[in-house]
């Protein structure tokens, strides 16, 4: 079926908001998917840093709740800032591990994420960062957790650039002119129009089919597979880590059934997430009466592991209860 045929986009907000990531996306030194969530920088500082993402058509799914890649994303972002205020604005670093204590809470209206730095490690060949951080929706704690990052070259000739926003809000208002995209532009547009027009005949919310969260449930395991592109790249073009994060997330839940909430996440960064498509592959390793654990292996197309993750589930009131 082709969906480009049937529905007229030109005034959707979603695509309108993709345009707007586009025009600011051409100030390098973030990402397509911070500038399209609207990542805000509202405090940076190694005692305390701030991010926030808001509730909007395109941060939550159809229940209201906040897409678990964007959660996972304001997580990572956040836990890096902290440490990034310590070091030049354009340095890179890759998460080398993270570790997330969910409340169960839901993830409804605007997400705040405060963080602190917890300085470096010592004695050891690489620069690396360590930091911690707790996520809020509103009043209520929704998460909480720590992460190891990494000071890393920019790969091959790529130039680095300060992140953009962190010291300066990003314009209210910002034109795309269509006669100028790139290819890689082209093909975002082009990826969230299909997109929008699946979700209005299929269901299943925008962000699931614009990132490709569409993990298949076997006995005990679920495999997710999504192509890689600039719709999900960070700025020296590997998978976000929020990204891969949260498929990591959604593959796991769906080896499980609906009666079983994911509780911990502990994952562990192998490799860049490359190549044509990146995949999840989850196996059950526990499910007893009241908690369930989780394995999970996210693999680039070319074979290499990306992410090696341990996610535990605690069981629901039954509805009879």
């Amino acid at each position: 079926m082709n969906f480009m045929q049937n529905h007229d986009l030109s005034g959707h907000p979603i695509l309108k908001q993709i345009h707007r990531a586009i025009a600011l996306n051409r100030t390098p030194g973030l990402h397509f998917c911070g500038n399209f969530f609207a990542l805000a920088f509202d405090e940076v500082h190694p005692e305390k840093s701030v991010l926030h993402i808001d509730s909007e058509v395109y941060t939550r799914d159809d229940d209201g709740q906040m897409n678990i890649a964007v959660f996972a994303m304001l997580a990572d972002m956040g836990l890096a800032t902290g440490i990034r205020e310590k070091l030049s604005r354009s340095t890179r670093l890759a998460t080398v591990s993270l570790s997330l204590q969910l409340t169960c809470e839901p993830r409804i209206g605007q997400l705040v994420a405060t963080s602190k730095s917890n300085d470096f490690l010592q004695g050891t060949l690489g620069k690396q960062g360590l930091s911690e951080s707790h996520v809020y929706a509103g009043d209520k704690l929704i998460a909480f957790g720590t992460g190891a990052f990494m000071v890393l070259p920019a790969p091959g000739d790529i130039v680095l650039h300060p992140i953009a926003w962190i010291d300066q809000k990003p314009p209210e208002y910002i034109d795309l002119d269509l006669t100028t995209l790139s290819d890689d532009e082209k093909w975002i547009i082009a990826h969230a129009e299909q997109s929008l027009n699946k979700s209005s005949v299929r269901g299943g919310g925008f962000l699931n089919h614009f990132l490709g969260f569409h993990p298949q449930s076997a006995e005990r395991s679920a495999y997710c597979e999504l192509v890689n592109g600039p719709h999900i790249g960070n700025r020296v073009g590997h998978v976000q880590g929020g990204i891969t994060l949260g498929l990591a997330m959604v593959t796991a839940n769906a080896s499980l059934s609906n009666h079983w909430k994911l509780t911990g996440v502990t994952a562990s960064y192998i490799s860049p997430g490359e190549g044509a498509t990146i995949s999840a592959r989850s196996t059950v390793v526990h499910r007893g009466r009241l908690t369930a654990v989780v394995h999970t292996e996210v693999l680039s197309s070319n074979g290499r592991k990306v992410l090696e993750v341990m996610t535990t589930h605690a069981s629901k009131p039954s509805e009879a209860a």
